[in-house]
C-alpha cells in the first residue's frame, strides 16, 4: 500500500489522540496504586512485568527537604534576605503590555515617553501544530486500505 506523508501525519495525529489518553489514564491509575501501596506499608517503587519479566517500574519520587518562609514572617524574611545577598528583583509580570513601538522608538504607554533602556522584538513566527485529524475521521478516510498496513511499519515511517 502506498500512502502519502499527509496520510501518515494523519493517521499519526489520530493514533496520538486514541493512544496518549489512554496512556494517561493508566499512569494515573499506576500512580495512585503505589501511592496507596506507600501509605499502607512504605512500598516506594513497583516493577512493571510483561509476561513475567521486568520492563519498567513505577517509583515515588520525593520532593527535596528545604525550610519555607511563615507567612506571617515574610517581611522580616525578606529584610534577612536582602542583607545576605538572597533577594532577587526582576520586572512585574506582564510589563511589556505597558509598551509600544511608535517611530521606531520604544515608549511608555501611558505617558509617551522614550525610553531609552529598551528594545524592540518585532513579532516573530514560533511554532506550528498540527490540528484536526480526529480518530473517526481519519479512519474513515483510510477506509478499507488500512486492513492492509503493517501499523508497526507505518509507525515507522517505513510504510511507502
Amino acid at each position: 500500500m502506498e500512502i502519502t506523508k499527509d496520510e501518515r501525519l494523519a493517521f499519526l495525529a489520530a493514533l496520538d489522540k486514541r493512544v496518549k489518553p489512554a496512556l494517561d489514564d493508566a499512569k494515573a491509575e499506576a500512580r495512585a496504586e503505589i501511592m496507596d501501596r506507600y501509605a499502607e506499608d512504605g512500598t516506594d517503587r513497583k516493577a512493571i512485568l510483561v509476561g513475567g519479566e521486568k520492563v519498567g517500574e513505577v517509583g515515588i519520587s520525593y520532593s527535596k527537604a528545604a525550610p519555607y518562609i511563615y507567612a506571617e514572617q515574610m517581611t522580616a524574611a525578606l529584610d534577612f534576605l536582602r542583607q545576605v545577598g538572597l533577594v532577587q528583583e526582576a520586572p512585574a509580570k506582564g510589563w511589556e503590555q505597558s509598551f509600544d513601538l511608535i517611530g521606531g522608538k520604544v515608549v511608555y504607554k501611558p505617558t509617551g515617553e522614550v525610553v531609552e533602556w529598551a528594545g524592540w522584538n518585532p513579532k516573530a513566527a514560533k511554532t506550528a501544530a498540527v490540528r484536526g485529524c480526529k480518530p473517526e475521521d481519519v479512519m474513515r478516510a483510510f477506509g478499507p486500505r488500512l486492513a492492509s498496513v503493517d501499523a508497526i511499519a507505518l509507525l515507522d515511517g517505513e510504510v511507502e
